[in-house]
């Protein structure tokens, strides 16, 4: 386990989304990517998971029908959960890689939804 302080962690996120291959970056222009530490208890709902902190990320979107109404636009979260990252990591470059392939993964998974 590697653990970082939560800016730098966060600035690793940050460098992950910046560094996104061209085909996934107009799909992160709708959604909120932030840092939590753990999943909560109810983050696990639907998931074969038990335990909090093996929960890596969690993608909650709105159907697009839904999305789109006179007043505003409803955007998507992706949540990254700091702890569950670092557990499985031994330094800071794993910790990056881990952050991309998870944020590249989950969008990946959501435009074939679409």
């Amino acid at each position: 386990m590697f653990t970082l302080s939560g800016r730098k962690f966060q600035s690793i996120v940050d460098m992950a989304v910046e560094e996104l291959p061209d085909e996934l970056k107009t799909s992160i222009e709708e959604i909120d990517v932030i840092v939590s530490n753990i999943a909560n208890k109810s983050d696990l709902l639907g998931t074969n998971i038990e335990d909090e902190i093996d929960l890596i990320s969690l993608f909650e979107n709105v159907p697009k029908s839904e999305i789109y109404q006179p007043d505003h636009i409803l955007r998507g979260q992706l949540t990254i959960f700091k702890m569950a990252i670092e557990k499985m990591c031994t330094d800071e470059s794993e910790i990056l890689e881990h952050v991309s392939n998870t944020i590249q993964e989950e969008l990946t998974y959501e435009a074939h939804l679409q």
